[in-house]
């Protein structure tokens, strides 16, 4: 008998609010996803826009310092992420 209660059909609010929940699910995925390519056109652009700045002599320096700063940066946002959990 617990099996059969335990086998209900889910009421059309229960459906929905799934419905609900895996749309703001997929929307999310398809921002992140748009963030994370958003990303990395930024970051090859700036490393262009150091070649188009800098004498060619100077381009190395500058890219250390600025993928040194991306290095802090991300390093900082996954301690802030390990951190919360």
């Amino acid at each position: 008998m617990s099996e059969a209660a335990d086998m209900r059909p889910e009421t059309k609010g229960e459906k929905l609010s799934d419905m609900g929940e895996n749309f703001k699910k997929g929307v999310f995925l398809i921002a992140m996803l748009l963030s994370l390519v958003a990303t990395f056109q930024l970051y090859f652009s700036i490393e262009r826009i150091i070649e188009i700045w800098f004498e060619y002599q100077y381009t190395p320096i500058f890219r250390a310092v600025y993928n040194f700063i991306v290095l802090i940066v991300s390093l900082y946002i996954i301690r802030l992420y390990i951190i919360k959990r």
